[in-house]
Order: structure tokens, then C-alpha cells, then sequence
């Protein structure tokens, strides 16, 4: 009993303990050049000798962390040379590979993912200001998505709900609605990521079918305490198919569409399923043939590369299209 409350204690003391300074005390450890408490504090900046060894007790008795400390050279070392806490660069190459990868979750901000990997961004900075190739990293960019935001309380109970199997209920204003949805009962399955913006595909016992759900448009949000079986294997989208963007149907198709000028050269780089065929032809354009379920974000797609793309298959797709083209056309001549 004494032995748990004291683990209680030290949780209850380290709870707010930012990992990414554990990381850097799971560092200087690990280089084996046993570094004293002070001596951490010191370099760490901002923070109380007091504070160092919380975190190294907790290190110890929570995360099970290999650490002796020696007398004779009054620093700290891994009995277990070969232990270290997950998610740690160690040289300068994976510093910077770190930086960078870290520039890809820059998208969301304002949203929980961002705030729960703050303190790694925080820790991953400072790195960077050390190493010899942070004028290197500055000259590496990615260009963001937008990434609306949504609430901490919809990703905590959606992120309960799947971890539990549980049904959630909730409001939801959607696109195409000028009013706002009440009443949707839904088994969250799967959370989905695309340009920025965060879904979960979700089962409906009304409408027997899987949708999909924009997590800025939920409202108002509960956990229910009915339990659903997940559906074995399940995945929203087949991972051997680029996906074109979130929206998918019920079955795949098979698609072939021409390519012209410089859209051809694009479509010649790229690959959009494993069943995918390129033919160049004699006027220099390319023709694609492919199989995919996403019919809608197809339509998108060759829409956006204007006069470049022509679809031949399938009939739905071709029909859409010559829709899009004769609303265009009709707009136009409004001004």
C-alpha cells in the first residue's frame, strides 16, 4: 500500500511534466556522460534542480526508466545501455529530419493534435536552434492546408468512443443544410485526415450505411453508453488506390479518361490505382484507364484540369461532367 501510494504521489506531481523535457533528460543520460541534476537544470534553462529530479524519479518509478546514479562520478546513467524513451532523435541528420517532419502538422493548428504534440514541437526547436544546419531547415518549406478548427471536447469524445466501441450522438450543421441536424446517432469507425480537414466514417442503424462526417461541423456532442462489434478489417478507403480525396462509393468502376498538353505530362508521373494503365497517343495527349470508387472526387479532379481532360468512362462520370461543363457555359453568359 505504502508503495502505491508513493507511485500515486509521483503521478499526481509529474501529471503536467511537458515529455519533451523527459526527452532531453532521456538525452543527456543516454550520451553515458553521467549528468548530475544541477547539471541538467543548467542547461535545460528554466528550471529548478527540484523539478530535474521529479522528472527523473518519475522517469524511474513510472516509465520504468533503467537509472542509477553514481557517486563516485555524481551523475546519472543507464544501467541498460541500450535503453531510451520512444519518439527521440539523437544526431543532427534526425534533428532535422524531425524539424521538418514537424513543419507537416504546422496545418493544424487550432486543433487538439497540435496542442497534445506542442511540447515535442517546443522540445524539437529547441534542437534545431543548437544545430549547425538551422539556416538548412529554413530553406526546406511545405505550403499548408487550411485546416478548420473544432473542439477539444468533440476530439476527446470522439477519440473515447472509438477506443470503447461506443455509439456517440450528436448535432451537425452539414454543407448542404441552411439548418442544423439534431438526433444523428452514429458507431464512429474510423477517423479520417485529407488536405487539412478531419472526418470519421461512421455507421448509421437508420440508414444501415457508412458516412462520412467533417469534424467542424459537429455541434454538440455525447458519448452513449450502447456498444457496437467493429466490423472486422474495416477500412474507409482500400489502401492499394490513391485516393482522390475522402468521398467514395459503393463500388469500384472502371475509369478512362484523355489527357491533354501539360496535363498529360502530370498524369504520365502519377499513379492513381494498381490497375492503372498510360497509353500515349499520336497527338502527343495520354490516355488513362484505372479502376476506383471515387467517382465524385474523380469529377473534381478533371474538372480542375479544364479543357485538358475528357472522360470516356464510365457513363456516370462522362454525364456529371457534361452537367458541370453546361453550368459553366450557362454562367458565363450571365455576364
Amino acid at each position: 500500500m505504502k508503495n502505491e501510494n508513493k507511485k500515486n504521489n509521483i503521478i499526481k506531481k509529474a501529471q503536467n511534466l511537458p515529455y519533451a523535457r523527459i526527452l532531453f533528460i532521456d538525452k543527456m543520460i543516454a550520451e553515458n556522460n553521467f549528468p548530475s541534476a544541477p547539471r541538467i537544470a543548467r542547461e535545460y534553462e528554466g528550471v529548478s534542480v527540484i523539478t530535474i529530479k521529479r522528472d527523473i524519479e518519475y522517469m524511474r518509478d513510472i516509465l520504468n526508466a533503467p537509472i542509477e546514479y553514481d557517486k563516485n562520478k555524481k551523475g546519472y546513467y543507464y544501467s541498460d545501455k541500450t535503453f531510451r524513451l520512444p519518439f527521440l532523435f539523437t544526431n543532427e541528420e534526425e534533428i532535422l529530419s524531425g524539424s521538418i517532419a514537424i513543419k507537416l502538422l504546422y496545418q493544424y493548428r487550432g486543433t487538439p493534435i497540435y496542442k497534445t504534440v506542442k511540447n515535442i514541437f517546443d522540445y524539437f526547436n529547441r534542437l534545431v536552434e543548437k544545430s549547425k544546419d538551422k539556416n538548412l531547415e529554413k530553406r526546406i518549406i511545405f505550403l499548408e492546408e487550411y485546416s478548420p478548427d473544432f473542439s477539444e471536447e468533440v476530439w476527446n469524445i470522439l477519440m473515447k468512443a472509438i477506443r470503447e466501441n461506443r455509439y456517440i450522438e450528436f448535432s451537425y450543421k452539414g454543407a448542404w443544410r441552411k439548418t442544423e441536424g439534431h438526433g444523428y446517432y452514429i458507431a464512429p469507425y474510423q477517423i479520417v485526415s485529407k488536405a487539412g480537414v478531419w472526418y470519421f466514417a461512421g455507421y448509421s442503424k437508420r440508414q444501415n450505411s457508412v458516412s462520412l462526417y467533417c469534424l467542424h461541423r459537429i455541434t454538440s456532442i455525447k458519448l452513449a453508453d450502447e456498444t457496437f462489434e467493429m466490423p472486422k478489417d474495416y477500412k474507409y478507403l482500400d489502401d492499394k488506390e490513391i485516393s482522390f480525396g475522402v468521398f467514395k462509393g459503393e463500388e469500384k468502376k472502371k475509369c478512362k479518361i484523355i489527357f491533354y498538353n501539360e496535363s498529360a505530362a502530370y498524369i504520365s508521373e502519377r499513379k492513381f490505382a494498381e490497375d492503372q494503365k498510360i497509353e500515349t497517343r499520336k497527338d502527343g495527349s495520354v490516355m488513362a484507364t484505372f479502376s476506383s470508387g471515387q467517382i465524385y472526387e474523380i469529377l473534381r479532379f478533371v474538372l480542375s484540369q479544364g479543357a485538358n481532360a475528357i472522360p470516356l468512362h464510365p457513363k456516370s462520370l462522362v454525364e456529371e461532367w457534361r452537367k458541370n461543363i453546361k453550368i459553366m457555359h450557362k454562367n458565363m453568359n450571365k455576364f
